[in-house]
């Protein structure tokens, strides 16, 4: 599926966002709009479903519609200047694509992992247009090993090249987002996925805007990180929730025996359930029910 968005800077221009739709087997009432994180795509969130790794068809199969994006710059939804996909860029098509989304469903919902989590969280913050934040992976306390690579590696190769390989090398990268918990081909398989990353993210995300939009987030937030995350770790979860000081509720996950890419070990289908549960617990966020045979 394709959205056509206008640049948030250059309003005559427009851009193509690409991504994927699944359908819940019954009439949606609410959707779910998936952001992935720094080199990844919309493939994050249907990564390997014969082997039960896929957020988007537990999301469904719970009664939601889901709609996961390649965000600008990244897979199919391709851009010349990698410089040009700011977080505030994103966040403004984020907030097209809600708007999109809102003439066809009555509730939204809108996630992220990682830095689509920032996204997210800046979305809702600016635009006060969504039902509910799920925030995945992600907070505003850095780890100071995460700090100092990214610091000294991913900025200076972000001023040097529109585009960069996030975390500097593929052992490098595989070795920050996974734990010995997770399965070694799958390990292998996420690695060989990996996309470069617009230079423009990295350059904008760097002073975590989210810092001062998170406490205009209104909706109820459900924030999840993982026990074994090496770049924000679950000891500052508590922290973190404070972040949302407006939000009605703001419900803490930790996932076990995972790294930051938790969806993608074994303990990350589980996790996805529980934000399946948490959404079908919220009135925010009603599901459909499949109509009886």
């Amino acid at each position: 599926m394709t959205y056509r968005v206008t640049d948030p800077v250059a309003r005559s221009v427009e851009h193509e966002i690409h991504g994927f739709r699944v359908d819940p087997p019954c009439a949606a009432a609410s959707v779910v709009l998936l952001q992935h994180g720094l080199s990844y795509s919309a493939e994050a969130w249907d990564f390997l479903p014969e082997h039960g790794y896929s957020y988007a068809r537990t999301l469904a199969e719970a009664g939601y519609a889901v709609v996961a994006i390649d965000r600008l710059g990244y897979g199919a939804s391709t851009l010349d200047n990698g410089y040009a996909a700011t977080v505030a860029a994103h966040a403004d098509i984020a907030h097209q694509i809600v708007q999109e989304l809102r003439g066809e469903f009555e509730h939204v919902a809108i996630g992220g992992h990682s830095a689509g989590a920032e996204i997210s969280e800046l979305e809702a913050g600016l635009f006060d247009d969504v039902d509910a934040v799920i925030a995945m992976g992600y907070h505003q306390f850095p780890s100071t090993q995460f700090f100092a690579d990214f610091i000294t590696g991913d900025i200076p190769r972000a001023l040097h090249s529109d585009y960069e390989y996030f975390l500097g090398t593929p052992s490098r990268r595989a070795a920050m987002f996974y734990t010995t918990a997770a399965e070694p081909w799958i390990v292998a398989a996420d690695t060989a996925a990996a996309l470069p990353t617009p230079s423009g993210e990295i350059l904008t995300i760097t002073l975590q805007p989210s810092r001062v939009l998170a406490p205009f987030v209104r909706v109820p937030v459900f924030l999840q990180l993982a026990d074994g995350d090496r770049l924000f770790p679950s000891a500052y979860a508590a922290l973190a929730a404070k972040s949302f000081v407006r939000s009605p509720s703001v419900t803490l996950d930790v996932v076990p025996q995972a790294g930051h890419t938790y969806m993608l070990h074994r303990s990350g289908p589980a996790a996805g359930e529980r934000i399946a549960d948490w959404l079908r617990s919220r009135p925010e966020t009603p599901s459909c029910e499949p109509a009886s045979s």
